[in-house]
């Protein structure tokens, strides 16, 4: 069972422009609190198991979330769903019907998400965003056409290979 619905791993995942903007001494003091946070949590679990559930779930969506921060900040948060669903699709193909990639991240893409997390670890679902990213490139006009197919597939590789301080 989740922990999250719908609007708050959309929160999660893919922020508003004003969060993905803030400093960067802001987002590492964020991600300082959450770190303490986690192992406060981790520590009560020893009481309470369902806290770690949550915990660990919690930590699923912001390490994502963290992945494709650079990307939505190039791309948009609507291409980086449409993104976002055909790499899930790459992968719920195998469970389930495939989402419409139409940019809406709703009850369908969170209900895929939450299903592909539990077949593949978070590094196979991050590399099947990075592909879906990257099939997109030729086939959706929200990216620039001013550019190279060759020189934005290097700039959606390097936006989701970047690490976060």
């Amino acid at each position: 069972m989740t922990n999250f619905d719908t609007e708050e791993t959309k929160e999660i995942l893919f922020p508003d422009e004003e969060t993905l903007n803030r400093p960067a001494s802001e987002s590492f003091s964020e991600q300082l609190r959450n770190e303490f946070a986690y192992k406060k949590i981790e520590n009560s679990a020893k009481l309470n198991p369902e806290l770690l559930e949550v915990a660990n779930e919690h930590k699923i969506y912001t390490e994502l979330a963290e992945f494709i921060r650079e990307h939505i900040k190039s791309v948009g948060q609507e291409q980086a769903v449409k993104d976002f669903q055909t790499g899930l699709n790459f992968l719920h193909k195998d469970i389930a019907d495939l989402l419409k990639e139409d940019g809406d991240y709703g009850e369908k893409t969170f209900a895929a998400f939450y299903e592909v997390l539990q077949h593949y670890p978070i590094e196979v679902v991050k590399e099947a965003i990075l592909r879906g990213a990257k099939s997109n490139v030729g086939i959706d006009i929200e990216y620039s056409i001013d550019e190279e197919p060759e020189t934005l597939i290097e700039n959606v590789e390097e936006n989701l290979n970047k690490e976060e301080i």
